[in-house]
């Protein structure tokens, strides 16, 4: 017997029929995570300061200023903030937006498109709807993952390792220790991770460490100090796997 699994509900707003595009504002102490929910429109989720983390099923991206996350009509999602953040949530109807995007992207908020959003959070919005929203979506681009999307894997035993070092990432043990801890092998590990995040264990772990690294450095603390906290031995590790994912230092990052 299959039992069906229930849909996460809609969140309609009030008077969401009378306008194609509109913009919400969260105070910087609302913590968000209202729990699993969907919109009847697409949704630009993005903070003008702090972190915002968006998790839509497994994958979880953490989110700064410079980065916004577009979530595609009837997805199942849920935004958390950490507190102090200023989240923006832009809304758009389907027909009213230019694009096709399948699944949640990406997208880099450069100073012209940061001013647009926080301008569109006024009043004013009403009277230059149209022509602010061609603006908007001329200005938006999709990033190749630069979001920090942490997938989890199925396998039981990936699925514990990954648990743990989603908790402590600067745990410096090997596949082969967790292997042995667990009594299993390292390439059934090895597979599991393979299959269910489609990354190699390495470069997962690595993942999880940037995003471990992102509200440390959003709380000012030295890089170097940042790279130790999330597993790194040298700082230089760290500013290179950070380059390599991101495009830019972790220096540059809230810029």
């Amino acid at each position: 017997m299959t039992l069906a699994v229930e849909a996460p509900p809609y969140d309609d707003h009030e008077g969401d029929t009378e306008h194609d595009m509109w913009i919400c504002r969260f105070p910087p102490g609302e913590p968000g995570s209202w729990g699993v929910h969907r919109h009847r429109q697409h949704q630009i989720a993005w903070v003008s300061e702090g972190l915002t983390t968006a998790v839509v099923g497994s994958r979880t991206w953490v989110l700064p200023p410079t980065r916004a996350l577009l979530l595609p009509a009837h997805t199942p999602h849920d935004v958390v903030n950490r507190p102090p953040s200023a989240l923006h949530c832009l809304y758009v109807w389907p027909h009213a937006c230019p694009l096709d995007w399948a699944g949640p992207t990406v997208v880099p908020v450069g100073s012209l498109l940061r001013e647009l959003l926080l301008a569109l959070s006024g009043p004013q919005l009403q009277a230059v709807e149209a022509s602010a929203r061609a603006l908007l979506f001329g200005l938006v681009a999709a990033v190749p993952d630069p979001g920090v999307a942490v997938p989890l894997p199925a396998d039981p035993r990936a699925r514990a390792v990954a648990a743990r070092l989603s908790a402590t990432p600067a745990d410096p043990r090997s596949l082969e220790d967790w292997a042995a801890e667990l009594g299993t092998s390292v390439s059934t590990l090895r597979r599991a991770f393979a299959v269910g995040t489609g990354m190699t264990f390495t470069d997962w772990r690595t993942q999880v460490r940037l995003r471990a690294s992102l509200p440390l450095l959003a709380d000012g603390l030295p890089v170097a100090g940042v790279a130790r906290r999330v597993g790194y031995g040298s700082l230089n590790g760290y500013v290179d796997a950070f380059r390599r994912h991101f495009g830019h230092t972790p220096a540059a990052h809230f810029r």
